[in-house]
């Protein structure tokens, strides 16, 4: 269950129809479930009005797929068929449901699972909308305004290739000089195989001759990578969370380096469980501190020679006048 915590808050987050305005809680939000081609499986989801809304809602598929590599979820419609879809497999009545206040409805759909149905994973989601499908506008893309979804995870039994790969570790703006902490990093892994894949790991910094420095996780919050798609994970290496200074200017920086200090080469290394991990060279240089630092010691040397002149001539005046 834990390897589908991230597709629930994905959904929740990116299907946000803001709750309290349409007032509607579905139950369960997803549905893991194991299925052979050709079965037919009968399911139902439970929505719920809040204590002072009643209305009106649609029930509709999509596919579920990644967009761009940050984690966002991605629908399609229905018709769209190729790799991973569910949505065509789905059947609910798309009549409007309607809600009083306090009432709870029991909506059931069923999942015909096609006899040559491809192994692996099959993703969906049943939406309920405040508004009627258009069915004369006939879209790859949807748009999840004024909707709210339960996300349906469908495992096709036969031949399940779990492989992915590290596409590439560096660090944000793959920038090889710092000035202070925090680095923060990225992690782009590759599923290649044909079910979602959770990629965990973590990473070690060290300094110039071995000694450990801090290890942090990657991908702590569990996100899952769909077939024959890219994920972008970011992590930090940082000190002291919250101690960074927003404002502009020099000694806002200054003291930015002071609170967050780091100093000399550092080697960052990826390692991934299951998986080829990777290594990454930085250095630190907080040049204010040090330009700081050699202004206090120029003014000091030069305060110092002029006590040690000034001290000099005293001694000499005084030894004039002994003579």
């Amino acid at each position: 269950m834990k390897q589908f915590i991230a597709f629930i808050i994905c959904v929740i987050f990116a299907l946000s129809i803001v709750s309290t305005a349409n007032a509607l809680t579905i139950s369960p939000p997803l549905m893991e479930i194991d299925a052979n081609p050709g079965e037919v499986i009968e399911k139902a989801i439970k929505i719920i009005a809040e204590s002072d809304v009643e209305g009106i809602y649609y029930p509709s598929t999509a596919n579920f797929t990644a967009r761009g590599e940050e984690g966002e979820p991605g629908f399609l419609e229905p018709e769209e068929t190729k790799g991973y879809s569910l949505a065509s497999w789905i059947e609910i009545d798309n009549t409007a449901i309607g809600l009083r206040k306090n009432e709870r409805k029991k909506i059931p759909f069923t999942i015909r699972v096609p006899e040559n149905a491809e192994p692996g994973g099959h993703y969906g989601v049943i939406f309920f909308s405040t508004q009627p499908p258009d069915l004369t506008n006939k879209q790859t893309a949807i748009g999840v305004t004024g909707k709210l979804g339960s996300l349906i995870l469908v495992k096709i039994a036969g031949e399940i290739k779990e492989e992915g790969r590290l596409v590439e570790f560096n660090t944000v703006n793959k920038e090889k000089f710092y000035n202070r902490l925090p680095v923060e990093f990225f992690t782009r892994f590759e599923n290649t195989g044909n079910v979602h894949l959770k990629p965990l790991g973590e990473i070690k910094i060290t300094r110039m001759f071995g000694k450990e420095m801090s290890k942090f996780l990657v991908n702590e919050k569990g996100g899952n990578v769909l077939p024959n798609s890219i994920r972008k994970y970011k992590s930090a290496w940082e000190k002291n969370k919250g101690s960074v200074v927003q404002d502009k200017g020099f000694f806002a920086e200054l003291k930015n380096e002071k609170n967050n200090f780091a100093f000399g080469r550092y080697k960052a290394e990826l390692k991934l469980v299951n998986y080829q991990g990777g290594a990454k060279i930085i250095w630190i240089i907080p040049w204010r501190i040090l330009l700081v630092s050699i202004i206090i010691l120029i003014v000091v040397i030069l305060v110092l020679r002029l006590l040690v002149r000034e001290y000099n001539k005293k001694i000499i005046r005084e030894h004039g006048k002994n003579n």
